[in-house]
């Protein structure tokens, strides 16, 4: 008896809390804020309208009960259900402050931005946000903790919107690369975001190319390098850099070891500040890539990268395309080239080099570490691509040819049809099983980027846009077909002539 009477009173202990929870909630519906209630619903039909759409990732972490209200309709509370603990949990999407802020500034939510909020990456680029649409992005992702990698670039959020960019990486020490290319973000901009990259260390990839920034700008940028020692790539290409900003940019690397990518290409860059770029690279042990490409260095700024290029051993990567290299300086180049063994890549296209510059480059190149040379645009004779196929063989080295042909002997220049039916048919041998390799569901047919994979696994030299013009000329289904032909074994296709 003492056993059922005390099941009898916990039965009915639980009971009356059950009323009385029910009886609060009934309060709490009474007395909420009709404001509140109104957001509350606005949230509840944006989530609906995002499942629809078959989307999940846009909806908040918080676990919402759906409470009936009196007029039939329902709406979202943070009351939990009486059988789990009550708790209150971060939103680390930053979809509700996100919804809150449109809706004080009056402006419509991007639905490509709240899809994006639990992703790595967040990708807004071309969306034409503007700086309104910016700022309350930025405030939104001040509480995000999934993204990683933010890309704003070509949405003109102007100096304001740059502004709040930085506020917003005052407080969230999860992005770690960022993009704002092509945003004229202007001067301000730019000074605010270096002073939070000064004080708060946690972005290490960093573009701010196309954006018009001149000298001023470099020499904050040069400013913030001395102490930033997270930072590993600045991308500031296409801006108005010229040698003031080359020097200043190339002082604060000569103390900083951290930064191992770098790229100036397309500015203003001349003698004086590349010879200062060339300097620091000489002493600096922390650039793996450099990009100087489309920009001038003359005599005086190839001197300096050629001694570089000496006592450098930390580099991989060099690109100093279309940089006015004068061919005076080809053999000692070459000379270097020749003692360093880490450089691995070295680009010297669309130089003004005639074909005795080139010879004197490989001259001296008498030993070499590395794996491609780029010589495009750069006109050769017949005479010297063979020498060239030669050194290719004998060193092991991937040289990249611009034209074949050139001024100074008449000859044509081979189109890039020949040299690719030329290619085929002497290397049918490797491309066959190549072919059969790619064909793994035995359909006999090959995409064109499989078509293209097996060209340059074979060792085709042709560029990219001349594969492409294969490709509208209808050049490539007919040598599929000879591929097909060659990779098909002997059996069958006897077989098929005989039939």
């Amino acid at each position: 008896m003492p056993d059922s009477t005390a099941e009898s009173f916990l039965t009915e202990l639980k009971e009356d809390e059950g009323e009385q929870i029910e009886a609060d909630a009934g309060q709490f519906i009474q007395t909420a804020n009709p404001e509140e209630m109104q957001i509350e619903r606005n949230l509840s039909v944006l989530y609906e309208d995002l499942e629809r759409e078959g989307n999940d990732t846009a909806f908040p972490t918080n676990n919402h009960r759906r409470i009936p209200s009196e007029t039939g309709s329902e709406y979202d509370t943070d009351l939990e259900d009486s059988s789990s603990p009550t708790r209150v949990e971060y939103d680390s999407s930053g979809i509700e402050n996100y919804l809150k802020i449109c809706g004080e500034m009056n402006m419509r939510p991007v639905s490509h931005f709240m899809r994006q909020t639990k992703n790595p990456s967040l990708s807004l680029r071309y969306q034409s946000l503007g700086c309104k649409k910016t700022v309350a992005i930025t405030q939104a992702l001040t509480s995000n903790t999934f993204v990683e990698c933010l890309d704003l670039s070509d949405n003109d959020i102007g100096c304001d919107g740059m502004v709040s960019i930085a506020h917003m990486l005052t407080e969230n020490y999860f992005i770690t690369e960022l993009n704002l290319e092509d945003n004229k973000i202007g001067l301000r901009g730019v000074t605010n975001l270096c002073h939070v990259l000064s004080e708060h260390s946690y972005v290490k990839h960093l573009n701010l190319s196309g954006n018009g920034l001149k000298d001023p700008v470099a020499e904050i940028l040069g400013e913030m390098l001395k102490v930033n020692y997270t930072l590993t790539s600045l991308i500031v290409k296409q801006n108005q850099f010229s040698c003031v900003g080359g020097k200043a940019i190339a002082g604060a690397l000569l103390s900083n070891d951290s930064l191992t990518e770098l790229d100036v290409s397309w500015n203003l860059i001349r003698s004086r500040g590349s010879e200062a770029l060339g300097k620091m690279l000489a002493t600096n042990s922390g650039l793996i890539s450099f990009n100087m490409s489309f920009n001038g260095l003359d005599k005086l700024g190839a001197g300096a990268f050629v001694k570089a290029i000496k006592t450098n051993t930390v580099l991989v990567n060099l690109d100093l395309i279309n940089t006015r290299i004068p061919g005076s300086e080809c053999k000692e180049l070459g000379k270097a080239l020749a003692t360093n063994t880490t450089l691995k890549i070295i680009k010297l296209g669309n130089n003004p080099l005639k074909e005795e510059d080139i010879e004197l480059l490989f001259h001296g190149l008498t030993t070499t570490s590395l794996y491609i040379i780029g010589l495009e645009d750069i006109p050769v004779s017949k005479g010297l691509y063979e020498r060239l196929q030669e050194f290719e063989k004998e060193r092991g080295v991937v040289i990249h040819y611009g034209k074949s042909g050139g001024n100074q002997r008449a000859r044509p220049m081979t189109s890039s049809t020949l040299r690719l039916d030329e290619f085929i048919t002497t290397n049918l041998s490797k491309l066959a099983p190549l072919v059969l390799a790619k064909d793994k569901d035995k359909t006999g047919q090959l995409t064109i980027s499989e078509f293209k994979e097996c060209l340059q696994e074979a060792g085709l030299r042709l560029r990219q846009n001349e594969l492409n013009r294969e490709i509208l000329m209808g050049k490539i289904p007919s040598v599929l077909e000879r591929m097909r032909n060659t990779a098909r074994p002997r059996s069958q296709r006897e077989k098929r002539d005989s039939e």
